[in-house]
Formats: C-alpha cells, structure tokens, sequence
C-alpha cells in the first residue's frame, strides 16, 4: 500500500493546535483525540479546561490526526 497521498495532501502545520487553544509545543496523545473524535458536529466539549465545539473542519482534522500517528515509526532496539 503506497503512502504517497500523505505527500499530495495540503496539510496547514499548526491549524489543529490553533483550533483546539494550545500551544505548538503541545503534544497530542491518541485517547484525547479518540474522546474528541466521539464528539458530534454541533456538540461541545472540553478540552485542557476550555469549552470547544464541534466543527465538520476540526472533526475532520482529529480524524487525520489519529490516522498519521498510526503511520509513526516504531525504534529499533539495534
């Protein structure tokens, strides 16, 4: 399976960072962003003590988020 889409895609670095309030030294772990994912268009959540909502563009950049650290390389013990 060929992950050249990755390259093709127009990815905006920082955006989701913007759109949740943190800053870019933060670093999302997978349950968080799974727990946001759940959330419905037009729904609020919490997220690090600030209340969000729910955008289709923010659902889908959670969902592109959990996808690309699927794709994270594991270390070698060499």
């Amino acid at each position: 399976m060929s992950n050249d889409w990755i390259q093709k895609m127009d990815m905006k670095p920082g955006a989701l960072h913007r759109q949740l309030g943190v800053t870019t030294s933060y670093t999302f772990n997978k349950s968080n962003l799974k727990r946001i994912n759940k959330t419905s268009v037009k729904d609020s959540f919490v997220f690090e003590g600030k209340k969000r909502m729910m955008t289709p563009l923010l659902k889908k950049r959670v969902t592109l988020a959990i996808t690309l650290m699927g794709f994270r390389k594991k270390k070698s013990n060499n």
